[in-house]
């Protein structure tokens, strides 16, 4: 069976490199495009953002390495034009949710999401949005996330 599965707990600033080291795994297995380097300027977000409030992250540690995390997701706080739907304009939004394969299927995803859900309860945030890969959107949908009726549309500089 092997070891026994990580507790969840919320991150620290003395997660913040391994929250970036995970965040690279997750983007090399959506097969991210390289470029320009990015790990410094994520671990300065991440370090600020934490100790800000504006962001927050859940982690699952390896128990046999101090240190080491197996599994993580970030949700972060972003303001738009308040409405009747949204009073005051924040939502969330949950990205970085990796877990190394070893540790698949132990719960894990779910376990970081609802954690992270709290936290965004918590702060007063309910309203949460992600983008989902394939493998993880039945665990999102599970959690109660459902398709928006309206399509995300995205326009970037051509260089």
């Amino acid at each position: 069976m092997g070891a026994p599965t990580p507790a969840v707990r919320p991150a620290t600033a003395a997660d913040v490199a391994e929250l970036v080291r995970l965040r690279g795994v997750m983007l090399d297995a959506l097969g991210a495009p390289g470029g320009e380097p990015w790990e410094e300027e994520c671990a300065r977000f991440l370090t600020a953002s934490l100790a800000e409030g504006t962001a927050g992250a859940m982690v699952a540690g390896d128990p046999d390495t101090p240190g080491r995390l197996v599994a993580c997701g970030v949700g972060t706080v972003a303001r738009r034009l308040p409405g009747p739907a949204n009073p005051d304009g924040r939502y969330g939004y949950i990205a970085s949710m990796v877990t190394e394969e070893a540790w698949r299927g132990r719960g894990l995803a779910g376990a970081i999401v609802r954690g992270l859900l709290d936290w965004f309860d918590g702060i007063g945030v309910h309203r949460v949005d992600l983008h989902a890969s394939a493998q993880g959107e039945p665990v999102y949908r599970a959690l109660g996330f459902t398709q928006s009726a309206y399509p995300e549309l995205r326009w970037r500089r051509q260089h």
